[in-house]
């Protein structure tokens, strides 16, 4: 009975052990807000048309994406501090080698802000947008991702992380 019941206390032991979080905090990050997105897209330039001549239907991220965040949830001792807007925008270059139009967006709020933009096509035909922005320190990290809806309007969500080392790379 003995044995029986060290070996309960041990398996005990052993599962609440295994039930605490492990450390996984191999970048050093401080604490976390999460964000939620609004705004609204103003088109820059129409959508080509299909090569039968139909109307383009699905992501077409040209123009202008404005859009303001908001703390949801906060873990820093210090809440992030937002801007009042945040824009980037969507143009059409010419590619010098191909010739071929191609997609470029540039972060227009800061230019001189460590910055990347993406934008990718959704599953449901519209466009998701990514804005990651880094402090000069590049010890804070504001990652954006804003969802541009059929009627043009923004929504989405978002995450601040404050980190203990420099976390920009460039691009």
């Amino acid at each position: 009975m003995m044995k029986a019941g060290l070996l309960s206390i041990i398996l005990l032991g052993a599962c609440v052990a295994g039930d605490a979080p492990a450390p996984n905090n191999t970048l050093g990050r401080v604490c976390t807000s999460t964000l939620s997105v609004t705004g609204s897209f103003v088109r820059g330039a129409a959508p080509p048309l299909n090569n039968d001549g139909t109307t383009y239907e699905g992501c077409w991220p040209v123009g202008t994406w404005t859009f303001k965040a908001a703390i949801d949830q906060n873990d820093c001792a210090t809440p992030p501090q937002m801007l009042p807007s945040y824009v980037f925008t969507g143009t059409l270059v010419v590619d010098p080698q191909t010739q071929d139009m191609l997609q470029s967006f540039t972060y227009t709020t800061d230019p001189n802000a460590h910055s990347i933009v993406k934008v990718s096509a959704a599953g449901n035909a519209m466009c998701e947008g990514e804005l990651s922005l880094y402090s000069a320190d590049g010890k804070q990290v504001w990652n954006l991702k804003p969802w541009l809806n059929a009627d043009n309007t923004i929504t989405g969500e978002g995450e601040y992380d404050l980190y203990g080392t420099d976390q920009w790379i460039g691009q």
